[in-house]
């Protein structure tokens, strides 16, 4: 959560801790001979003690400087989790132990933006057994830790998870904050953030900061094939538009072309008398002519797709990861870059730091500054590596998108030619009507505003799911269903957002001031432009609102005030537990339309 009072404790913290130096540190020596110390604990480095949090890189830095120290390189704090042969996965050893470190922590709000690290980290040490056989404690878990690094220009980066982070994504590679979706900024502190501190004799150079990068690059590079490109081997999605059946260069039982520049990518399109696909198109094309969330059908099934792998496979190797127009890989393999662009600059121009999506890069007029914003690209699809959930046709969660001037191991591409035909649409006049106050969109009639909803009046939050159901049946009405929610939301255009495709700040409430300290929604209706196409107000941003999954269960949708700007998306959704109250929960109901005789 955005808070004044965290911030306020770090910089507490970090004045009253350079005053109490702790020395327990362990040396040790990289493969190359590179000899350094690092601390046993997370800073301050005390055993017993809570580490310092919501971090930025420079109060990291700052902090370890005060010490006589410094920030360790991401390669000196991967040489301390994973061992002089760099073998272990986990600090402690090579499979996963539950429990064993401080992972996995249940959201009972149901999705990390709404999770304040206060009560949820642990002291340093408390999981005993969380340790490397030279008695480093916590490099897994609890908080991720601020490193010096290269990678995306941004000069630090985070390594081993935090206390709510997936154990898959915990371990000691690196593997998961090096995801292309993955977001940050360096001078924007992070909730989960913390850190430790390093000793060598001479500082580390620039080469030694980015080795671990140019290692992640080349390594993916290695793998890329060498065969020439396949420009006929393409599916028509739609009348006039074709695409590559296979990520490139398009060539079944070839590993894909991957850690290469946006640029790069559009430049090889271009050769073959081609381009990139836009996102649209590409999502159009995985979800086929029934628009599903996977490309083989709506329900997930393990090992159809290459997602949640352990190493990257070739193309076509999971046949049944195939939409049904014939295009395969769409989901997992790699994650694909697209033509559609993202204008970070635009919306830091307008005052906007696009919450946690916006990517830097280091003006080398600015002594080091993080003061320019770098062109943006969507990508779509997900990676050998992610969870079954990232791997969809149209993402539900986050804002994928990445920066055009970065190469990501696990980014690549495919082509399409041509332009879709318009098919001119007819619309007939509904027979059926809605009761005041609520609007017929995808043939159920739904409240204009958030429960209770009225014009001005600011909507009731506080609600679990039960509360939910009960204020609904007040007015003779019910919960959504997620369908129908989502439904109204995207309307038949299928918008991203419910005014469009393209994400506009201030046209919904949603927090853009990270110390703000708003903890309201505002009246319904007070955001005039934040309609669906059918007057349905408010589905981005203001509160969460409970819906009724296909279980039976209580599912949030829209985002709250507080999330992050981008975010808010008609797909967005978190799933709490059932009894939870927050502030940003709140509700808008349904029934079924009256005919007109």
């Amino acid at each position: 959560m955005k808070s004044i009072s965290i911030r306020f404790c770090l910089l507490f913290c970090l004045a009253s801790c350079a005053e109490e130096d702790t020395t327990e540190m362990v040396e040790l020596v990289t493969s190359t001979g590179h000899r350094f110390q690092i601390d046993v604990y997370e800073f301050p480095n005390k055993a017993g003690s809570e580490p310092t949090y919501s971090v930025d890189l420079a109060d990291a830095q700052a902090a370890c400087e005060k010490k006589g120290k410094r920030l360790c390189t991401s390669t000196e704090w991967r040489r301390a989790c994973a061992g002089p042969e760099g073998a272990r996965r986990y600090s402690y050893g090579d499979q996963y132990i539950p429990r064993i470190c401080h992972t996995e922590v249940d959201k009972a709000s149901g999705h990390s933006s709404m999770l304040d690290p206060a009560g949820l980290i642990v002291a340093s040490g408390a999981y005993a057994d969380c340790k490397t056989d030279e008695g480093i404690h916590d490099l897994n878990g609890n908080l991720e830790e601020w490193v010096l690094d290269s990678w995306r220009g941004i000069g630090g980066m985070l390594e081993g998870g935090a206390f709510y982070t997936h154990h898959e994504y915990t371990d000691c590679t690196g593997q998961y904050s090096r995801q292309p979706d993955y977001r940050l900024v360096a001078d924007q502190p992070v909730s989960s953030a913390g850190f430790r501190c390093c000793v060598s004799e001479t500082p580390p150079s620039e080469e030694d900061i980015s080795a671990d990068a140019n290692t992640r690059i080349e390594a993916a590079q290695r793998l890329n094939s060498t065969a020439p490109y396949q420009t006929d081997n393409e599916v028509e999605i739609s009348p006039g538009l074709f695409m590559d059946r296979f990520e490139y260069p398009n060539q079944a039982g070839e590993f894909p072309i991957r850690a290469i520049q946006w640029t790069e990518a559009n430049e090889k399109c271009t050769a073959a008398g081609k381009r990139l696909c836009s996102a649209a198109e590409w999502e159009q094309a995985c979800g086929g002519s029934q628009r599903n969330t996977m490309p083989y059908g709506e329900h997930y099934m393990a090992g159809a797709c290459p997602v949640y792998l352990d190493a990257p496979t070739p193309s076509g190797s999971h046949p049944a990861c195939a939409s049904d127009l014939g295009v395969y890989d769409l989901v997992g393999g790699l994650w694909e870059w697209t033509s559609t662009p993202l204008d970070a600059e635009a919306l830091r121009a307008q005052g906007l730091s696009f919450g946690d999506q916006s990517y830097w890069h280091k003006d080398p007029d600015s002594k080091g500054s993080q003061s320019q914003t770098e062109s943006l690209r969507e990508i779509r699809g997900g990676s050998w590596y992610v969870e079954e959930k990232k791997g969809l046709c149209r993402p539900d969660e986050g804002y994928p998108a990445a920066p055009e001037g970065v190469p990501f191991p696990d980014v690549g591409f495919r082509c399409c030619r041509g332009q879709a035909k318009k098919v001119p649409q007819t619309t007939s006049k509904s027979p059926e009507s809605c009761p005041s106050g609520l609007v017929l969109s995808g043939g159920v009639c739904i409240s204009k505003m958030e429960f209770p909803g009225e014009l001005g009046t600011i909507p009731r939050g506080n609600l679990n799911w039960q509360d939910a159901q009960e204020q609904c049946q007040t007015q003779g009405l019910r919960v959504c269903t997620s369908t129908e929610w989502t439904r109204a939301c995207e309307g038949a255009e299928e918008r991203r957002w419910p005014y469009g495709d393209v994400y506009e700040p201030q046209r919904c409430f949603v927090l853009e001031d990270d110390a703000s300290t708003e903890t309201s929604a505002r009246p319904s209706g007070s955001m005039a432009d934040c309609t669906s196409a059918d007057g349905v107000f408010d589905m981005s941003g203001n509160l969460w609102e409970w819906t009724e999954d296909t279980n039976g269960q209580g599912v949030l949708r829209g985002g709250g005030w507080n999330f992050s700007a981008g975010m808010n998306q008609c797909r967005a959704q978190a799933t709490p537990d059932l009894t939870t109250r927050e502030a940003q929960f709140g509700v808008r109901c349904c029934t079924e339309p009256i005919p007109k005789r």
